[in-house]
Formats: structure tokens, sequence, C-alpha cells
């Protein structure tokens, strides 16, 4: 019996380690389909994303798409148009579908935050297998309804006047603002007239601002808002400054000429299609008005060149002169000198700015109308004078004004 149990006990054995054998392979197999699962699943997320950043662009262009369109119905969609300009509280959301890419989409919203001035936002779905791209773009747009010159009013700005270590004196004229003017670090401005804001002058402990009399929210009676000026850009009438120029120029066109001759005299109306950089090492004389329909910036870029930039602008008779940009002027960051006779027009930001070691030297007799004024660290004094038939000949008698992008954005991600 013990032979015959120890038999027994002897063929069992190599059952048991089938058994065992068995598990330990679905336990690997099982083990390996998981690893390969998310193997598949890592590459299909790769595979995914790939999709999404080579789609990133398209879904960008039709966001801008978006923005482009509402751009139009401002200007063209008399609904729009009349809502845009009348109510300062109107917002408007439209969709497109299947449009420009098979799949894609964009929705827009148009806020106004005052009359004739809205933030535009734009966003695109582009879609992709189970999943979808997506890219927000906002614009800011401003339209200038006033058909009058402003008087009276040296320094003029729709927003903000904002002001950080700067020595400005304003003679024959207001200080403007239809929101705060606001200066601050050792700042010193003065002027012989009249410092007005619709909102607040807020002038630090460090700063101060010499007026006949101040007015704001605190100080009454509370100035009224003023509406921007026009001035007719482009459009086909022959009142428009694109109409008017003595000579147009692209942006690489002018860029050009600055480089073969960083020397220059110009006449008349110039006015450039695109953005003006004007570096160290360029002399630009305008006998007249520089116009140009993006940026307009005078020593804000970094170059090699010893000598300052300089940009200056001569009133002839009465032609118009002084500088005017659909968008923003830029002055300094490295060494500059502008000297201007005429208006200074910005539909966007007009900051001054000195460099570190490098200073900006200014003169101005006409005046400053731009959407918002920065003037920061400016060690020179920069004097700004009155002039009402200067800023009254740059302005002229338009017969129409363009709603102009005052900035643009895209949502980081």
């Amino acid at each position: 019996m013990e032979e015959i149990y120890k038999t027994n006990k002897h063929k069992a054995c190599p059952l048991e380690r089938r058994g065992f054998l068995l598990i330990a392979s679905l336990f690997i197999l099982t083990t390996m389909i998981i690893i390969v699962s998310f193997y598949l699943s890592s590459i299909n997320q790769e595979i995914k994303i790939a999709q999404i950043v080579d789609t990133a662009p398209k879904a960008y262009y039709l966001a801008e798409a978006g923005i482009q369109e509402a751009f139009w119905k401002l200007q063209n969609d008399a609904a729009f148009k009349d809502n845009f300009e009348t109510n300062k509280n109107w917002t408007a959301t439209f969709t497109r579908s299947d449009v420009l890419i098979p799949g894609g989409s964009y929705t827009v919203t148009i806020a106004n935050t005052n009359l004739a001035q809205a933030t535009i936002t734009a966003t695109s779905t582009i879609s992709i297998r189970d999943t979808e791209s997506q890219r927000v773009v906002q614009a800011g747009v401003f339209k200038a309804l006033n058909d009058s010159p402003i008087n009276g009013i040296t320094m003029f700005g729709n927003g903000e006047i904002y002001s950080i270590g700067s020595n400005v004196n304003i003679v024959g004229g207001d200080l403007f603002a239809n929101e705060d003017i606001d200066l601050n670090f050792f700042s010193s401005w003065s002027t012989d007239s009249d410092a007005k804001s619709v909102q607040d002058v807020d002038v630090s402990i460090s700063s101060s601002l010499t007026a006949a009399n101040i007015y704001d929210q605190t100080n009454p009676p509370i100035p009224e808002e003023i509406i921007t000026p026009w001035i007719d850009f482009d459009s086909e009438d022959a009142s428009s400054l694109k109409s008017q120029a003595d000579q147009v120029y692209t942006s690489q066109a002018f860029k050009d000429l600055l480089r073969d001759f960083p020397i220059t005299e110009l006449d008349g109306i110039i006015y450039v299609t695109g953005n003006v950089d004007i570096k160290k090492g360029h002399t630009v004389t305008i006998n007249g008005m520089l116009v140009a329909d993006g940026s307009i910036s005078t020593a804000n870029g970094f170059s090699f060149e010893k000598t300052e930039a300089s940009l200056t602008i001569n009133k002839i008779g009465n032609e118009p002169s002084g500088i005017i940009s659909k968008k923003n002027i830029n002055i300094g960051g490295f060494s500059a000198n502008l000297d201007v006779e005429g208006l200074i027009y910005a539909g966007g930001r007009m900051r001054i700015q000195d460099g570190i070691w490098e200073s900006v030297d200014v003169t101005i007799e006409g005046g400053i109308i731009a959407q918002d004024i920065d003037i920061l660290v400016s060690w020179e004094p920069i004097t700004v004078i009155h002039n009402q038939v200067y800023i009254n000949e740059a302005l002229g008698t338009p017969l129409f004004s363009q709603v102009l992008f005052i900035n643009h954005w895209e949502e980081e991600y």
C-alpha cells in the first residue's frame, strides 16, 4: 500500500506543474495585453496630439476669419454698425459652421465697452476624429465719431493718460482724459491751463501736477466725456489721407528707403501701408505728414548704430502736418529725437519711453490725440505746445472715419 501511495503521489506532480504553468501563462499574457493596450493608447494619444498640433494654425486662421467678418459687419452691416455706434451696452453673437475648412466652425461675440468701442472674441473649432482643435482670438476695435476738431486741448486721451518718472510741460491748452490721469514715481507735470479727467486724477505722493484747475469725480464740475475726432485714413473719398498722399510706400519699400538712404527728407503727405520703423542711425525729415495704417516706431528696436534715431516733422504753409497712425505710436526704448510741428494722432496707444541708459528728446507744437497715452521714465523734459491751427489742419474735414483695430491678441494655451 505504501508503494502504491508513493506511486500515485509521484504521478500527481506533473498535473500540478501544468496548472501552475497555465496560471503563469495567463498572468503573463494578461500583463502583456495590458502593456500593449497602454502602448496602443499612448500611440493613439500621440496621434491625436499630432493632429491637433498640425491643425492649430488652421484653427488660428479660422478664428481670424471670424474677427475679420465681425470687423466687416461693423463697417458695412447697417444693424451692426448702428448698434456699435449708439449703444454702449450692445453685444451680438453669430456662428458659422463648415466654413473654409471641412468640419470647421467659429463663434464670434462683439461686446461694446463704450460707444463705437468693442472687444471682438472669435472661437474656432475643427473636429478631429473624436476630439477637436480650438483657438480663441480677440481684438479691440474703435471708431472716432466726432466730426469736429476738439478745441483748447493739447493732450487728449480717449482712455487713460499714464506716467512713470516723467517730466512733462504742457503750454497753452488743457490736459484731458476720458478715463484716469495717473502720475506715478517722481513724475512732474505742469500745464498753464486745466487738467481734466472724466474719472479720476491720481497723483502719487512722490509726483506733482501743477495746473490752473483740476477737475475730476472728486473735484467738480465733473468734465463731460469728449468724443475722439474723425480722421479718414484710406477711404476712396478725395479727402482721405491716402487719396491726398504725395507718396505711398509699402512697409517694406519704406524700410528699403531708410536702409539705402538713412538720412532722408520727404515732402508732403507720406503714406505707408503697414508699419514704420525708424531705428538708430536713421535721420528722417518730413516736410508735411507721416501716415501709416500700421504702427509707427522711432528708436523702438535695437541697432548697433551709435547715432540716435531722429524724426522731424515740419509745418509748411497751410498744408497738414504731423504723425498719424491707425494703430500705435512708440517713441524711444533707445536714443531718439522727436521734433514735431503738427498733430500726433494714434488710433491705439501713444508711448514715449526712455531706454535704461539712453534718453529721448521730445518737442511738440500742435497737440496729441490717442486712445491711451503712456509717458514712461523720461529723463529729459518733454514740452508740448498747443497750436489749434496745426491740429485743425491735420484733422481736415473728413466725410468718413474707419473702424480701427487698437489691439489684437490670442489666448495662451
